[in-house]
Formats: C-alpha cells, sequence, structure tokens
C-alpha cells in the first residue's frame, strides 16, 4: 500500500480519537474530579517547596529562658519578683516556611528575657526576646512583649557565725561526757536582696537529739542552715544565697565527741603546810568545785585511781587573813578533758579570841 493512502486513514483515526477523549472528558465526573485532584496535589507540592511562602504558627506556654543573672548581680541589682509566675504563659506567633510548619517548635527561636541591662532599682520594664531561625521561621509577635520586674541592690554579708541550737537540750546521762559541738563551716556569707540580708542577725544549725547514741565515739551530723532576722523570726527566700569559700551551701557539718566520764572528789586531796601567823587560826578550808569530771577513753579511766594535782599542798605559813589558792588538775591523758581544770582552795583566817 502506498504512503499516499495511509495518509487518510491515520488522519480518521486521529481525529477519532480525539473526539473519544473530549467525549471522556465532557461525559465522565469522576475523571474530571481525578483531574482536579491530581492539580491540587501538584500546586501544594510546589507550594510546600517554596522557601518565600510562610504559615503563621502560633505557641502557647512557651519556655523562657533568664539571662544576664549574674552580670546583673555583678552591677549590683537583683530582681525580686516572682520570674516563674511572670513568664508561665507566654505565647509566640512565628512565620514558618511551610515545608517546616509541622516541624517547628518555640524552642528553635530561644525566648528569653535579659536582665544584663538593668541598671537601677525600683520597676524595670523588660522586653522579650527571640531569635530568627534560618530554618523555621521568624518571630512575629509575642505576648506578652514586655514584663515588668522589681530591682532592689544586691549586697552580700561577709563572716556570719553559725551556732548551734538544741545542744543546751540534750539529756545526759550519768557517767557520759559530750562536748560543745565544733561547726564547718562557722562563718558564712549570705548574699541576695538589701531588704532582705540587712535584716538578718544570725545563722543557726540544729542537733537532733534523737539521733545521738551514748557509745564511745565521734558523732558528725549534718544540719541545714536556718536564717534569722532581728525579730527572731526565720527568713526564707530562693532569692538568698550561703556562701563558704565561693562555694554555695545550704548545710553545715555539726561534730561531737561522747566519752565516759568519771566523778572525782577534791576535799581529800588537799593538804596544808606551815602555821599561820601567832594570834591567828586557820577557821575553815573551803575547796570548789568539790567535784571534777574526767572525760576520757575506757581505756584511760580504767586506770585512774584519783585526780593528780600539780602540787596538793598549800603553805598557810605566817598568814594572818584569808587566802585563795589556785591548783592546776592534771589531765590523765592528752586527749582527756576536765570539767574543771582549776581548783580553788579558800583558807579562811580569823583572829584568836583573846
Amino acid at each position: 500500500m502506498s504512503e499516499n493512502k495511509m495518509k487518510p486513514a491515520y488522519k480518521s483515526w486521529l481525529n477519532t480519537a480525539i473526539r473519544g477523549l473530549k467525549h471522556m472528558l465532557l461525559h465522565n465526573g469522576w475523571l474530571k474530579l481525578i483531574a482536579i485532584v491530581i492539580s491540587v496535589v501538584l500546586w501544594a507540592g510546589l507550594i510546600s517547596q517554596d522557601e518565600n511562602i510562610t504559615r503563621d504558627k502560633t505557641f502557647q506556654n512557651v519556655s523562657v529562658s533568664v539571662t544576664g543573672t549574674e552580670t546583673m548581680k555583678n552591677n549590683g541589682f537583683i530582681v525580686v519578683s516572682d520570674l516563674d509566675e511572670m513568664l508561665n504563659d507566654v505565647s509566640i506567633v512565628a512565620a514558618v516556611p511551610q515545608k517546616q510548619y509541622d516541624k517547628a517548635e518555640a524552642s528553635a527561636y530561644n525566648v528569653r528575657l535579659d536582665l544584663s541591662r538593668i541598671k537601677s532599682t525600683g520597676p524595670q520594664e523588660i522586653r522579650l526576646q527571640s531569635t530568627n531561625s534560618a530554618t523555621f521561621g521568624k518571630v512575629t509577635s509575642t505576648s506578652p512583649s514586655y514584663v515588668t520586674v522589681e530591682v532592689d541592690d544586691y549586697i552580700i554579708r561577709q563572716r556570719i557565725p553559725v551556732s548551734v541550737k538544741g545542744y543546751d537540750e540534750i539529756d545526759i546521762p550519768e557517767g557520759w561526757y559530750i562536748s560543745t559541738p565544733s561547726v564547718d563551716p562557722a562563718l558564712i556569707a549570705v548574699s541576695g536582696p538589701r531588704s532582705l540580708v540587712q535584716d538578718i542577725s544570725r545563722a543557726r544549725a540544729y542537733i537532733n537529739t534523737d539521733e545521738i547514741e551514748w557509745t564511745e565515739g565521734q558523732i558528725v551530723t549534718s544540719s541545714e542552715i536556718l536564717l534569722y532576722n532581728r525579730a527572731g523570726q526565720v527568713v526564707q527566700s530562693p532569692l538568698l544565697t550561703m556562701t563558704s569559700s565561693s562555694l554555695t551551701i545550704d548545710s553545715v557539718l555539726i561534730e561531737l565527741n561522747i566519752l565516759p566520764c568519771e566523778s572525782f572528789s577534791t576535799a581529800d586531796l588537799i593538804q596544808t603546810s606551815g602555821t599561820v601567823a601567832k594570834g591567828y587560826t586557820v577557821k575553815s578550808i573551803k575547796v570548789s568545785p568539790e567535784i571534777v569530771g574526767v572525760a576520757a577513753r575506757q581505756e584511760v579511766l580504767d586506770q585512774l585511781t584519783d585526780l593528780t594535782l600539780e602540787r596538793n599542798t598549800v603553805n598557810v605559813n605566817n598568814l594572818n587573813e584569808t587566802t585563795v589558792f589556785q591548783l592546776k588538775v592534771q589531765k590523765p591523758s592528752d586527749d582527756a578533758i576536765l570539767t574543771n581544770d582549776t581548783i580553788t582552795v579558800t583558807v579562811e583566817i580569823e583572829a584568836e579570841e583573846p
């Protein structure tokens, strides 16, 4: 068959195909719907890849970081307002690229309150700041955009002594001794708002007497530090900081020693020598204290039968008036503890009756 004979047949087939396709599109609604859906999908896909097209996204209860605190304190100021309360309901709106809309989170914008620019006390208005994100767009609005905080002077009080409460309430069983507690650290520094720090009068730690076991040895316990004002009230505030050697602390170590103790009479230890002046007589000899306690390791006490004095004789030779003598008590060991290390002997002298 020649080429000229084929052309009419080809044209006839093509016309038939075009008429069929036209009829199908015009008379088949479901194909129209498919075409529309495909068009929308293609359009949405193209739009989502365009970084210049954004959608507003709102973030509620945004976490706000507080910066510049140390710089503010170094400048001599401190915020006394409750920042947690002020910043607990912050929201932002960000213009987010379509492509990143579902992935965007509030943390990408670093919403923050910078305290480093505070330069004076009293009410201060500070703007909430945010950082634009190359990936997730930029913040277009913040609510609230400003917060008003109250600012006070920031001061530090050095060398506040820490005393121990509860020691004087310990019921010491007979035959035992407990040492005066030592505290580590014994001195602390307190820093914070002037309105609070200047009213602090003392710091105290407490001994829990229920934890004491009456056995020979050392007790080391930790105790919370409580601050008191001049009215005797406890001062508690998250704005106050206690430090020792530049380290922040909230407790101290309390150390006590418990030792067995024995009591010894002093009256029988004293002897006299010499003779008082003519015409006078010894009316009485009084020894104080009458009892001296010795606290020591049990092995030391087991070998101790009596007190030893540096000298136990008082010389009354030629005395014509009442005289007081001081006698030192010797320790039975270097680590022994005496309730009194000196005995006072009073020799009362009076004139003889004619």
